[in-house]
């Protein structure tokens, strides 16, 4: 909730969440799997079990069958998309293929994709950045034109919800594009979690889908990616070849253990109407407040996620205005938290078409995973003596 946490008013649930109670109760009773999944004792296999009944949850939770998907645990999304990523780049260029990975992305994605494309560039892989439309979306016969004139062992960075704007890309397009193109697709899950109606369906068609458990409540340091048997790709940290080789490494049992905790609390609170009317009023009222001072970023979109809400400032830089916000104790972003501790413009927003100046000039608010009507005029209240001093 966006009520007292830590004495702060906290609404950067995109940038990390506060822990689910129901992982804080589990920690604190302190019976917590140990033991090496891999050892062959019987403490060991105890945690070698807890693993499995974690991936047998997320089959079930997420649809997706064992019979066509693999699971692999890593150290969040930033290693699940560069394990996918370059991991398919090297099996292409090196493996039976041998050939070329045309890799296509959007100018909007996370910063992790498009270091990763600057990587799959140094091994002379050939790169696409997609346009995006002034709202945020793409145009899809673009795309599926674009990929189409290209290699057929071609991959495409899918964000499902951009973490910065709150704009979402249906999966249906992304099935189409694959379809049309015959191109791989992975899909960047990392902000659906809680955020959008239909999160827990995935398509099975496409090819990966990659999480991270902060985001939804759980522990720091441990995600999950979901593959298609049939996604062949070399694996990113090489050892002890645990997990099929797919992810060496003695795996995080703990963190592991707490994503199905954190998940279950959310599909018992998940409310799709109550976020959208709390997201509706909250805007509405910003609005009011700020005048012509400002706008909502993609607010004529109308695929957006339900607890994001990014807004620019003209007369106001975004430093100015995070510090102010801060001083009265409340928690915002300047845009994507992996950006932070610099002052510089937001790649998002100049993909969009935004000037440089305004691109410094945008606020994100991201709102619990139960965000509702009460917890919205309680952020409302909260920033609105701050948004006053310099818009009033």
């Amino acid at each position: 909730m966006a009520r007292l946490i830590n004495n702060r008013v906290y609404l950067d649930y995109n940038a990390t969440s506060p822990f689910a109670p129901s992982v804080l109760d589990w920690l604190a009773k302190g019976d917590l799997l140990f033991a090496n999944p891999s050892s062959v004792h019987s403490s060991g296999k105890k945690s070698a079990r807890g693993m499995n009944e974690v991936k047998s949850y997320l089959y079930k939770l997420f649809g997706l069958k064992e019979d066509d998907f693999e699971i692999f645990f890593h150290s969040g999304a930033t290693e699940g998309a560069n394990t996918i990523l370059k991991g398919r780049a090297n099996f292409i260029s090196r493996g039976i293929a041998q050939s070329f990975m045309p890799f296509y992305y959007f100018e909007s994605d996370h910063s992790c994709i498009h270091k990763c494309a600057d990587d799959l560039k140094t091994m002379h892989m050939p790169i696409f950045p997609l346009e995006v439309n002034s709202d945020g979306s793409f145009n899809l016969d673009d795309v599926i034109s674009t990929i189409k004139e290209k290699s057929e062992h071609s991959l495409l960075n899918f964000t499902w919800v951009n973490n910065e704007t709150g704009v979402v890309f249906p999966l249906e397009m992304a099935k189409k594009i694959k379809k049309e193109t015959g191109c791989r697709v992975h899909v960047d899950a990392v902000q659906s979690v809680s955020k959008i109606e239909d999160w827990t369906k995935l398509d099975p068609s496409l090819d990966a889908y990659t999480f991270s458990a902060h985001k939804f409540g759980a522990l720091k340091g441990v995600g999950f990616t979901f593959y298609k048997r049939d996604f062949e790709f070399c694996s990113l940290i090489r050892g002890g070849g645990q997990q099929e080789g797919m992810r060496s490494g003695t795996e995080n049992i703990l963190g592991i253990q707490s994503i199905p905790l954190a998940l279950k609390e959310i599909v018992e609170k998940f409310n799709v109407k109550e976020m959208q009317k709390a997201k509706d009023w909250f805007e509405k009222n910003l609005n009011e407040l700020l005048g012509d001072n400002g706008e909502v970023v993609a607010v004529k979109n109308k695929n957006r996620n339900l607890q994001t809400t990014y807004f620019i400032t003209p007369k106001v830089k975004a430093h100015t205005l995070s510090m102010a916000l801060d001083m009265s104790g409340v928690d915002v972003s300047n845009g994507s938290a992996c950006s932070s501790g610099a002052v510089i413009p937001s790649r998002v927003l100049m993909a969009m078409g935004y000037s440089e100046e305004l691109a410094m000039s945008a606020i994100r608010l991201s709102f619990s995973h139960h965000f509702d009507r009460e917890e919205a005029q309680f952020a409302f209240e909260k920033i609105k003596p701050v948004l006053s001093r310099y818009f009033n």
